[in-house]
């Protein structure tokens, strides 16, 4: 009985806890991870074994190259911040046997599936009473509607779309008995993410979704409720978006090529100058190339991890950008900014190591997917790979713990159930 409970019940329970807190304020998530590492030490105590699959370097990469910047950083204190905000790659890296190896990852992924669609409701509950109030729509949607999480839509909607591939996964390639619960938790995954409405999240996993079914249909022929279950999908998506005017106004945005243009020619934007999502990475993207031309900055080893914000100010300053209601200092209005861009980031923040970084993770994802065809785990990573496009996520907690657990959950999730491609 010790043993069942000691090797299998209480890393599945923290897992779990670990992932169900990713979405709420951060001190959660760290004392859920704080846990696991007590339990990890206790593990090593008891009997110390490191086995982890091949793209588990790609973190112990990660931590060597932010560690190695604070040799160089401009500021020693950020950098060793997020040298300590990295160690969850570390742990769950040379954890892995220990953490994730021997779970039931279905088990997990379904319970946290269930947490986080209350999670959803919850969230467009408390959206209604603040409706009641100020009768705006734009409070069932977005930045608005994960307010009460203290956290950003984007971060919320990544989890809501990987938690969906387990799933969507599983309905089509594992199981030939899917409950109605499975098939509920897939599509209601699926709806949230309009309310939480990142342009680049919906799109990704629309796509990834489209391959999915086309695969299924290629693999197993036409079945019933896969052929109805897609359709619903494909339909609901195309519905959503034309008649939805706030998520429809979000795409309608990024096609505006005169705005674009705009950004890379003019000289001053000035303080009401109005970004869009879009407009602004793009900016940042020009200030990224004017910082690595620039003679005085030295691209070879970049400004160290977690450094690069008042570099990049300076170019905010120089464009005259909105500095918040004082109009003044740097910590509010557009100087919080970041790159927006995780491999801009990486380049300017450790130079020449954060390109092998970032090769390096395209390696180890490559390489791993061709071994075994896992489609799971290339699914997850071209999320993340495409959410780097936008997002700096592995500045934040809640992108950190996500890139630790679920490329490293898919891995498992195929050697648990011994899923062979043709």
């Amino acid at each position: 009985m010790y043993k069942i409970l000691n090797k299998n019940t209480i890393p599945e329970l923290l897992l779990v806890l670990v992932i169900i807190s990713i979405p709420l304020p951060e001190h959660w998530s760290s004392k859920t991870l704080l846990l696991s590492l007590i339990y990890l030490l206790y593990q090593f105590y008891v009997d110390f074994k490191v086995e982890f699959p091949k793209f588990a370097w790609t973190y112990i990469i990660a931590f060597l190259a932010v560690s190695l910047s604070l040799a160089w950083t401009l500021n020693q204190l950020y950098t060793f911040r997020g040298i300590v905000s990295f160690l969850p790659l570390l742990m769950y890296s040379i954890g892995y046997k220990q953490l994730i190896s021997k779970i039931d990852v279905f088990k997990i992924t379904k319970i946290s599936s269930i947490t986080y669609v209350i999670y959803g409701f919850v969230l467009l509950a408390l959206a209604y009473f603040r409706f009641t109030d100020s009768h705006s729509i734009d409070t069932f949607y977005y930045h608005s509607l994960t307010e009460p999480l203290q956290s950003n839509a984007i971060y919320i909607a990544i989890l809501f779309a990987i938690l969906n591939l387990f799933l969507l996964f599983k309905l089509l390639f594992i199981s030939e008995k899917n409950t109605f619960l499975e098939y509920s938790l897939t599509g209601l995954l699926f709806i949230f993410q309009f309310f939480l409405a990142s342009k680049m999240i919906i799109s990704i996993l629309f796509a990834i979704s489209l391959v999915f079914f086309v695969l299924y249909f290629k693999e197993k022929g036409w079945n019933k409720k896969i052929t109805l279950f897609s359709f619903a999908i494909i339909i609901g998506f195309s519905l959503f978006i034309n008649l939805n005017s706030f998520t429809k106004e979000r795409f309608k945005n990024i096609l505006d090529h005169r705005e674009i243009k705009e950004v890379f020619s003019r000289d001053y934007f000035g303080r009401g100058y109005y970004w869009t999502g879009l407009t602004l990475r793009l900016f940042q993207l020009r200030c990224f190339t004017e910082i690595e031309a620039d003679p005085n900055f030295n691209s070879l080893t970049g400004t160290g991890f977690r450094s690069s914000q008042k570099i990049l100010n300076q170019k905010y300053e120089q464009y005259d950008l909105y500095r918040g209601p004082s109009g003044e200092g740097e910590s509010d209005g557009y100087f919080v900014y970041n790159f927006h861009n995780q491999y801009l980031q990486f380049i300017i923040e450790l130079g020449i190591a954060g390109v092998l970084l970032i090769l390096s993770i395209l390696y180890f994802s490559i390489a791993t997917f061709l071994k075994n065809k896992n489609k799971l785990f290339i699914a997850i990573m071209m999320l993340f790979l495409f959410l780097a496009l936008t997002e700096s996520f592995l500045l934040r907690q809640k992108g950190i713990i996500s890139f630790a657990i679920f490329p490293l959950l898919a891995i498992s999730y195929l050697e648990r159930t011994r899923y062979k491609t043709n």
